[in-house]
């Protein structure tokens, strides 16, 4: 119970921590004293991207690699950055989401210190920021990468240290929705084989992991373009993710870092080369359209329209109105929708709030 208890304090307090593309800084500071308390290798490329080295292997052995991103959408938070201000994080053991059936968990969502205000709390992807870092705690050997910039293009990962990765046997990287998301495929990169698939499901359905989907993008598609290992995405509880009404459920981020420390201890300090011959070129509208992608029966792109619902700001002072366009068209344009797609949904937006 006590140790429950720390690790909804360190929660709470990396979710505080407010970050936007480009301002990472206090989340970036944050992992690298963490690394210097812990005795822990750390270094920051010219990107701003951060890794960490814990343990030194021996000749035969590789590093698992953990994986998030350390900037967020909120835009609201830049003055807090520019302060040094945290965010309010607070607590319910009410469900925020009318929509959604998960009462009865405890939920964290976050106010602005400033406004009182609701305001996104950022576990996208401060959730896997904070399960990257409990994994430390729990592995003698192990590497970690922090990715600025995911949220505007995977602009960090599109960077990463190449010398790093090296000697790395596999990445699991924590950034998704709830704690049942296994990214099979991202933004039409297969992330691993069908002999990786069949290893890690049974570990993975242990822990309640049972749902493999195709999704948009995040970090480990550039890993698995660029490196010859596997990689995969798990879920860590958080949801309605680049809104105001982002909340984050602690039972779920602690499935996640179990259903992490779970797939490492059967995985080992082991390489698992990714079979890239199995793949075909074809012809994705909704990615790059000279992108390698791996031919398989799943949809394009899964129904995110569910998201639409949670632009619309309470507000409809100019400020509120501006941060929810803009939090509208980074995630539409993250989740594959076209140009038109998007302008149809802020003329809908601005039709609600200004009556016209």
């Amino acid at each position: 119970m006590i140790e429950t208890m720390e690790k909804l304090e360190i929660l709470k307090e990396v979710l505080s921590l407010p970050s936007i593309s480009g301002k990472e800084n206090i989340v970036r500071d944050y992992i690298i004293n963490f690394a210097k308390v812990n005795g822990i290798i750390h270094s920051v490329d010219q990107k701003g991207n951060v890794y960490l080295t814990k343990g030194e292997r021996d000749n035969e052995e590789f590093y698992p690699c953990v994986v998030s991103h350390i900037d967020t959408v909120h835009r609201s938070h830049i003055n807090l950055i520019e302060k040094n201000k945290r965010l309010v994080i607070n607590e319910s053991r009410y469900e925020l989401d009318e929509l959604d059936d998960k009462t009865d968990n405890l939920t964290l969502y976050a106010t602005h210190p400033e406004t009182n205000e609701k305001t996104g709390i950022g576990g996208d992807d401060k959730c896997g920021v904070f399960v990257c870092l409990e994994m430390f705690k729990n592995f003698d050997k192990l590497k970690g990468a922090f990715f600025v910039e995911e949220e505007i293009g995977m602009l960090g990962s599109k960077q990463s240290d190449d010398n790093f990765f090296v000697d790395v046997g596999y990445a699991i990287q924590f950034d998704a929705p709830s704690a049942n998301w296994i990214t099979e495929v991202c933004s039409g990169v297969r992330l691993f084989d069908s002999d990786f698939k069949d290893l890690i499901q049974p570990h993975l359905n242990e822990c309640g992991y049972t749902q493999f989907s195709n999704d948009p993008f995040t970090d480990v598609n550039q890993l698995a373009s660029k490196y010859d290992f596997c990689c995969l995405n798990l879920g860590c509880g958080y949801y309605r993710q680049h809104t105001n009404n982002e909340y984050v459920i602690v039972d779920e981020v602690f499935s996640s870092l179990d259903a992490g420390k779970n797939l490492i201890e059967k995985l080992g300090l082991k390489k698992y080369v990714h079979d890239k011959e199995k793949y075909v070129k074809l012809l994705n509208e909704r990615a790059n359209h000279n992108q390698v992608v791996y031919y398989d029966d799943y949809d394009d792109f899964n129904n995110y329209d569910f998201f639409f619902e949670s632009f619309y700001s309470d507000s409809n002072d100019i400020q509120s109105l501006s941060e929810s366009i803009t939090d509208m068209v980074l995630t539409l344009s993250e989740y594959g929708y076209e140009e038109m797609e998007i302008s149809e949904q802020i003329k809908k937006l601005l039709k609600e709030k200004l009556d016209l």
